[in-house]
């Protein structure tokens, strides 16, 4: 699983690299880059939190290592990279993207910032209040999930884009919005099929999991 979650991150972890890159050795300003080089820092602060986030939380999901004390420093980490990543992508969008991209857009991009700050909240309650680790996986599941959708949104716009043009407003709304539903469709599943396998031990985990 680790491998195959790196791999869905490797687009805009690249593409992260390069625009760290284009602002590190100065390339040259064009109206697509200049409002990157007018403010950096927040530019800089969401790829190196997304980089952090993406590459360290695809081993929070390996099952040996949930065991181990590792799981545990490495959350320490991950909660302050994720919530980084996603107050930056929130001004991202407000200040950058807006005038480029329209109001419906940023209002999808608000919706999954915000999405995944509560995601990761309600993870860290549930730890720290409970110690209930089924709610504490579901929820950090559905923030990784959120978090990886810019990966499964390139994959969705490469073969249009290398096939036709960049998409427009429209179709990168539809884009942007197909990526998160498919994600968090996929982390649903997940976490439904660990609280049947749960409830193989306790049968009331799978009941209480599944209507929160």
């Amino acid at each position: 699983m680790p491998t195959g979650l790196i791999l869905l991150s490797f687009l805009p972890i690249l593409g992260g690299a390069a625009r760290l890159t284009e602002l590190t050795i100065g390339a040259e300003i064009t109206p697509q880059n200049e409002r990157f080089f007018d403010a950096p820092v927040p530019v800089f602060l969401h790829i190196v939190s997304v980089t952090v986030y993406s590459l360290l939380g695809a081993f929070q999901f390996v099952s040996s290592l949930r065991a181990r004390s590792w799981h545990r420093v490495a959350g320490r980490v991950l909660v302050p990279a994720g919530l980084l990543a996603a107050f930056s992508g929130l001004w991202l969008a407000l200040v950058y993207f807006l005038a480029n991209d329209g109001t419906i857009l940023l209002i999808l991009r608000l919706i999954i910032g915000s999405s995944k700050v509560v995601s990761i909240a309600r993870g860290l309650s549930y730890m720290m209040r409970s110690r209930d680790f089924v709610r504490h996986r579901g929820w950090m599941t559905r923030s990784y999930a959120i978090g990886a959708a810019a990966g499964t949104e390139a994959l969705l716009i490469i073969g249009p884009e290398i096939l036709f043009n960049p998409p427009d407003s429209t179709a990168q709304v539809v884009f942007t919005g197909a990526a998160w539903v498919i994600n968090l469709a996929v982390a649903e599943y997940v976490i439904h099929r660990r609280a049947r396998a749960a409830a193989d031990d306790d049968p009331g985990v799978y009941a209480v999991t599944a209507i929160d």
